[in-house]
């Protein structure tokens, strides 16, 4: 049980499985002597750099792989030998099917008697912190290196590796190991934390409003918590020393041409730096904002998109693959559907970023199969457009509406019956909004829907509910105000699971192994991460549009 977040009565996590054997490294800590050789001496930055390599992608400076041997047999090199494949990019550790890598940057291995740090090893146990033990030096870090010895003179776990490393070599490493996650992060503060979200041009300005305003008053919540004296109830790590820190929260409100949001964005970050991105809205591209954050080595979490970059770069956390994601579903499910597939599948969208890239996704994921895929685009005119775009359609088509609310209900006046091809549509575009759509076609439409249906949706979302409700905050698009609900939840426990450790990285790495303990109070039916893995929900259902409006499942969960 982890601690309790401000906004439910409680959490539910569950132990992460991770396979064995990635872990390579459980704990570099040990003993040994140095032998200086006479070899011309490195800059610090060069000997960082050389650190670097070999922990993070195990090659040694002679351009040669690392090696290491484990389980007194097994001999492994290049990255799966790295540090980093288990310790992780911020050094502070891992758990691999209940194996726990420790922190080894130099703040805990070389740490003081008088400043031991702590860290929470395992998410799903509370009181695994980090043990106060003797710091080590460089001659015993030696000696774990080599021989596999802890500083107190017992042996490591045997799935940690022996390296035969020379001198110059282990310098290196223990160079990189010192300056690792050294220094808290931008935009952490002596007694603050802050964070940006960003919005960029065109959005909905209702939802805009109401996202910050969400986003405000948890933030507010969650700051009383804090206080001494607020009558909360502590849970076991509450009790653990750390720092309290409020919370701050920026709008980054991007104007003008994409092309100009860069700078823009360095702008924002020059006045007041932040620790990660949360949340976020954009109707149209994210390229610039993504590409930004990976620059700047800035966490990005969950912004709600309908095509976000389909890049999967190592800072930037994405609720789904949005319209990409669906396309690969329907996909999936015309393909599966053998001699009744369509025989030509014409595609209807509107000339824009997501339009586009959704047509471009479904036509790549039909490549080699049977299904000849048309495109016709809308321009200006919905009407006269959609009437020309579902001429000459057959039973033997079938039909991809990538169509927003209105150019749904445009259909009323370019054709007010449905036509007899099968026919989808996009659930992320749709916006769960299918009211003016003509009453003919709502019994003939599927949905491509990457949402929970039904009771299990009801109960994913009583939390989120009640709390609009007591906040007195409108209920406009539930879908959107659930993600960001399931944000500030998410980052409550992230930074409660931290303690001091406030490194974006470890942000990153306690990100995917924490997504899907807690509660799930989003409209999605699951939500994970694994390392690498930037997408949290993985597929969608083809359902049904009852002529009431309400969705039923005719597909069990796809995932592509």
């Amino acid at each position: 049980m982890y601690p309790q977040a401000i906004f439910l009565p409680g959490t539910h996590p569950k132990r992460l499985r991770f396979s064995t054997s990635c872990y390579l490294i459980s704990l570099l800590l040990g003993a040994c002597s140095l032998t200086v050789q006479a070899e011309p001496a490195l800059t610090d930055t060069a000997q960082i750099e050389l650190g670097r390599q070999i922990y993070v992608e195990g090659i040694l400076p002679s351009g040669e792989h690392l090696k290491g041997n484990r389980l007194d047999s097994e001999q492994i090199e290049g990255a799966p030998a790295a540090c980093e494949t288990c310790h992780r990019r911020s050094g502070m550790g891992s758990v691999e099917g209940g194996i726990i890598a420790t922190p080894i940057t130099g703040k805990f291995l070389f740490h003081t008697k008088d400043d031991h740090p702590l860290a929470l090893l395992d998410i799903s146990a509370a009181r695994n912190i980090t043990k106060i033990s003797d710091p080590y030096t460089e001659e015993s870090f030696v000696k774990a290196l080599r021989e596999g010895v802890k500083v107190n003179g017992q042996k490591l776990n045997p799935l940690m590796p022996k390296y035969d490393l020379n001198d110059t070599e282990i310098k290196a490493v223990i160079a990189y190991l010192k300056q690792l996650s050294a220094e808290l992060s931008p935009g952490v503060g002596a007694d603050t934390l802050h964070f940006a979200t960003i919005l960029t041009p065109g959005v909905d300005e209702k939802k805009a409003d109401v996202m910050v305003k969400m986003m405000r008053m948890a933030f507010t919540q969650r700051n009383a918590t804090q206080e001494s004296g607020s009558g909360r109830m502590r849970m076991p790590l509450d009790l653990l020393p750390r720092t309290l820190r409020r919370w701050e929260l920026s709008v980054w409100e991007l104007k003008g041409d994409p092309a100009s949001w860069p700078d823009q964005l360095k702008e924002f970050n020059r006045k007041e730096p932040v620790f990660a991105v949360i949340s976020g809205l954009s109707n149209s591209t994210w390229k610039p904002v993504h590409e930004f954050c990976q620059q700047e080595k800035l966490p990005c979490l969950l912004p709600s998109l309908t095509l976000p970059p389909q890049e999967k770069d190592y800072y930037s956390l994405y609720y789904s693959r949005g319209v990409a994601l669906e396309a690969d579903v329907l996909a999936k499910y015309i393909r599966e559907q053998d001699k009744k597939a369509p025989k030509r599948l014409i595609q209807v969208y509107q000339d824009n970023e997501a339009g586009r890239g959704a047509a471009q996704a479904l036509s790549e994921a039909l490549k080699g199969s049977t299904i000849k895929v048309e495109n016709r685009l809308l321009h200006n005119n919905q009407t006269a457009d959609l009437k020309v775009a579902l001429k000459c359609l057959t039973k033997t088509d079938g039909l991809m509406l990538w169509l927003s609310p209105t150019e749904l209900a445009a259909l009323t006046k370019a054709q007010p019956k449905p036509i007899s091809a099968a026919t989808y549509v996009s659930g992320f575009l749709a916006e769960d909004n299918y009211v003016d759509m003509p009453k003919e076609w709502k019994s003939h439409v599927m949905v491509i829907y990457p949402y929970e249906l039904g009771n299990k949706r009801d109960k994913n979302l009583l939390t989120v509910r009640k709390w609009l409700e007591a906040w007195q905050i409108p209920l406009i698009d539930e879908i959107f105000q659930s993600e960001v609900f399931f944000n500030v939840l998410f980052l409550t426990d992230l930074s409660s699971q931290m303690l001091d450790n406030l490194y974006r990285d470890y942000l990153v790495e306690r990100a995917e192994d924490m997504l899907s303990t807690g509660s799930n109070v989003s409209a999605y039916p699951h939500l994970s991460l694994a390392r690498n893995q930037r997408f949290a929900s993985k597929g969608a259902y083809i359902a049904k549009l009852n002529p009431d409006g309400k969705l039923t499942p005719d597909s069990e969960w796809i995932i592509p």
